[in-house]
């Protein structure tokens, strides 16, 4: 903003573009205008314009009604109107910043799946690499939408489908992360609802159908991190597991009615000479009226006879 334009909008609200990371909403108070040098406004802070990170939001620089003199090179012109508190107006900004936030999220992963795709291309030099996913296409039969895989023609319903889906938007020319709503609508990563046809294509990655993925998908949050914590601990990995026996989800595929579920779960992993054996013990007790009950229990064991136990419950009283 030059001086006639500071002159011009004194007493009025400008935006304030001292930090890299936020600009602040103010009024521009007092106009300082030496000669041969840069003018200079007393701005009173009014609102939040916008922020570029979680920590500026949370750390603000300059608070609510807090008088700042700077360089007139740092307060810019405004031609809207402002009419939000200082704590609406970061309400908003933060929401924005969510938005674009998901929408780089959505574009990084979408250059992940393309990455991993071409890395598999180029990796294996001496024959056809194996495609990570199955591919499906949405169909109806007898009412209910179905997933129908291509290779081999077996079927699955989408409603309460567990499984993390990709869809391939023709118009985009590319696979799209989405989310099944109801009936033909879906969610995809930026919060855009789609609604899809019979015959459009879903792919999902064959790693979901794995035993052990399919038993980290029923567990809560801190239950997997639990189990993530007792691995690392005694060095081993994903890759390392030859055996993951999943009671959980036979019991959940063999019982329609059934609302208690318990048991035990293995898993062995194996790293050159060394074994981990995990015996996870669980309950869910699932309820229409409050939370379900959620109780895990991991208990390890290495070949050097090394124990540990963590113990996970969501609630103490929901039985």
């Amino acid at each position: 903003m030059n001086r006639k334009e500071a002159l011009e909008n004194k007493g009025s609200t400008v935006l304030v573009d001292a930090h890299p990371d936020c600009v602040y909403y103010g009024k521009l108070l007092d106009i300082d205008t030496p000669d041969n040098k840069t003018w200079q406004g007393t701005v009173r802070i009014t609102g939040i314009h916008s922020v570029k990170s979680a920590n500026i939001a949370s750390h603000l620089p300059y608070g609510e009604g807090e008088e700042v003199t700077l360089s007139g090179t740092k307060i810019k012109p405004f031609t809207g109107t402002f009419t939000r508190s200082y704590r609406a107006s970061l309400l908003y900004a933060i929401r924005a910043l969510e938005k674009e936030t998901y929408r780089s999220i959505s574009r990084l992963e979408d250059e992940k799946g393309q990455l991993q795709d071409i890395r598999l291309e180029l990796g294996n030099k001496r024959g056809k690499v194996e495609d990570p996913y199955l591919y499906f296409n949405l169909t109806e039969e007898h009412k209910e939408i179905v997933l129908k895989e291509q290779a081999h023609n077996e079927k699955m319903l989408l409603d309460g489908c567990p499984f993390e889906m990709d869809w391939f938007d023709a118009a985009q020319n590319q696979w799209t992360k989405v989310v099944h709503e109801r009936q033909w609508v879906f969610t995809t990563a930026t919060g855009r609802k789609v609604r899809l046809q019979s015959k459009d294509l879903i792919r999902i990655h064959k790693e979901q159908f794995e035993p052990f993925q399919i038993l980290l998908n029923e567990l809560e949050s801190p239950s997997k991190e639990s189990l993530a914590r007792l691995m690392h601990y005694y060095g081993f990995q994903r890759k390392h597991m030859v055996q993951c026996h999943n009671t959980l989800l036979r019991q959940l595929l063999q019982s329609e009615e059934d609302q208690h579920f318990q048991g035990v779960n293995f898993m062995t992993f194996q790293k050159n000479n060394a074994f981990l054996t995990i015996q996870h013990r669980f309950e869910r007790i699932l309820h229409s009226d409050r939370d379900d009950y959620i109780y895990d229990r991991f208990e390890c064991t290495s070949e050097r006879n090394e124990r540990q136990v963590i113990t996970y419950t969501n609630m103490q009283t929901s039985k």
